[in-house]
């Protein structure tokens, strides 16, 4: 049975938070696949393996508390709070995100990411 698109977006949560399986994230993304982060836009077939050179000199480690989840049809939002150190030992928390996934056929099509890292301080803007 396929997955649900808020499924594919749980199961792309659970291989970011396992160091192990984070670099298998790319097998969740479409091959046109668009990520945007602050400052930054990944597309295509290398999106998601882009997306993780992009965040690994930033953060030794982060995680999040999820409080809500929104779908509607192929649309997925999460939004909450990050938590973590950065890449310089800082610890830092309570940190608002929101993420918007767009999900086709099981496959993650766009993945566009807003938090507040850098009105923290916690990354560079």
């Amino acid at each position: 049975m396929a997955r649900t698109p808020r499924e594919t977006v749980e199961e792309f949560f659970e291989r970011m938070g396992d160091p192990d399986e984070r670099g298998t994230v790319g097998e969740l993304f479409a091959d046109d696949a668009v990520v945007t982060v602050p400052g930054a836009r990944f597309e295509g077939p290398d999106a998601a393996a882009s997306f993780l050179a992009f965040l690994e000199p930033r953060y030794e480690r982060a995680g999040k508390a999820f409080g809500q989840w929104t779908v509607d049809g192929d649309r997925v939002v999460s939004q909450g709070t990050l938590h973590g150190v950065d890449n310089d030992g800082e610890r830092f928390e309570d940190v608002r995100y929101v993420d918007v996934y767009e999900v086709c056929e099981g496959a993650i099509r766009r993945l566009d990411v807003y938090n507040d890292l850098a009105v923290e301080g916690v990354v560079e803007a």
